[in-house]
């Protein structure tokens, strides 16, 4: 791909899980305009999910804003959107309200449980994938998913 000597390469990443956020950590600050975009505006460590289901943990302590993490970097745009579709050939990346161009293109859109067509099973052994998994494991919160 040849670009005038001028103009940086647009990285745009899609997912600001693990993947996504630390490819964007080792392009922040680099001599690319990086855009990330994800549905939620914070990370969110997985692993501690469990904590917070059982209250040993509040959501606050395993959820951290995606913009501040990337704060310190000019080049680092983050986006809350919801992407709709890819169109590779042209180099755009679509959501509700925007077509994003890229030069460079990183799916990092994180994984789902399965129950292996078994849909039936997920009353019985619910995921345990985002904060709105977890506050549907509550007693107190289940007639209101």
């Amino acid at each position: 791909m040849s670009m005038p000597s001028n103009q940086k390469p647009r990285v745009v990443i899609v997912g600001s899980g693990f993947g996504g956020l630390e490819a964007a950590k080792k392009l922040a600050c680099k001599n690319v305009d990086l855009t990330v975009i994800d549905r939620t505006n914070y990370h969110l460590f997985q692993p501690l999910l469990y904590q917070v289901a059982t209250a040993a943990l509040s959501p606050a302590d395993i959820a951290a804003p995606v913009r501040a993490i990337l704060s310190r970097c000019r080049n680092a745009e983050v986006i809350l959107a919801e992407v709709q579709s890819v169109n590779v050939d042209a180099k755009k990346v679509k959501t509700v309200d925007m077509e994003i161009d890229y030069d460079y293109l990183i799916l990092a859109t994180g994984a789902r449980h399965s129950y292996f067509g078994h849909d039936a099973w997920e009353k019985l052994a619910p995921g345990l994938k985002s904060l709105g998994d977890e506050f549907c494991r509550h007693w107190w919160w289940t007639d209101r998913c």
